[in-house]
């Protein structure tokens, strides 16, 4: 781990460019960014993309691999960073990661269009952005355009109401599969059990029953509370236009 990253952590202190000490009161685990570390080593991206920068130690995390595996090009939105006191981007720079950093600083439902439009292609992406469903979904809408087949985009906070809606979504009706989970309680009941078995042979007994009963977050392979919740890209979206699963 980068000595600036590993100071951050041990003392839960940040600090901003006139010297000002702040509490380090909102991060991702260390736990979490080793997961994502894990997930860069294998995958070897030449571009990632990060919605979302606060303290940037996510993005610390990220580009510290993505520098480890020769990565080119790391893409940061995030529309606040006057808010943060700027510190996120000064770690980065702190920490050598300047020249890898492409910072926008949009809002991501801006920002994201634009690179699709630019014809950008990316490898990895992790969202920990606006944590509405619907924000939530929109940057996920344009990440998947944005990302090759094989690839792999994860979300932060996948225990949150939105993200977690959002994370079903995916894995029900879009051509992904769980590839790494940090966090989580199992409660696997038979009642769970029997109300799958039931909905997946009776059609009117699936409306009837909710889906996280008849299908549950453990059989979509994570948890509801789950910290974080990655996903591999399977296919390019070949779904009718009336497509629709219950999620």
């Amino acid at each position: 781990m980068i000595s600036t990253l590993e100071e951050i952590l041990r003392t839960r202190i940040v600090c901003a460019q006139d010297g000002t000490k702040i509490a380090l009161d909102y991060a991702i685990t260390a736990v979490e960014g080793e997961k994502l570390q894990q997930l860069i080593v294998d995958k070897q991206p030449t571009v990632s993309l990060e919605v979302g920068l606060g303290y940037g130690i996510s993005a610390l995390f990220i580009c510290e691999a993505m520098a480890k595996v020769g990565g080119k090009r790391h893409i940061l939105i995030a529309p606040d960073q006057s808010g943060w006191h700027e510190i996120g981007l000064r770690n980065l720079r702190k920490a050598g990661f300047g020249p890898l950093i492409d910072f926008r600083e949009q809002e991501s439902q801006v920002a994201l269009p634009q690179l699709v439009a630019e014809g950008t292609k990316i490898d990895f992406a992790f969202i920990d952005g606006w944590h509405t469903f619907d924000h939530v979904l929109v940057d996920f809408f344009y990440i998947d355009r944005l990302l090759r087949v094989g690839g792999i985009v994860a979300f932060d906070d996948a225990h949150q109401g939105a993200v977690h809606q959002v994370c079903r979504f995916i894995a029900t009706n879009r051509a992904y599969r769980v590839c790494a989970v940090v966090g989580g309680t199992n409660f696997k009941t038979l009642g769970a059990r029997m109300a799958r078995w039931g909905a997946s042979h009776f059609q009117s007994f699936r409306r009837l029953v909710h889906n996280r009963i008849s299908e549950t977050d453990e059989h979509l392979g994570f948890f509801w509370d789950s910290r974080l919740v990655a996903f591999e890209k399977l296919a390019d979206d070949t779904r009718r236009w009336d497509f629709h699963r219950e999620f």
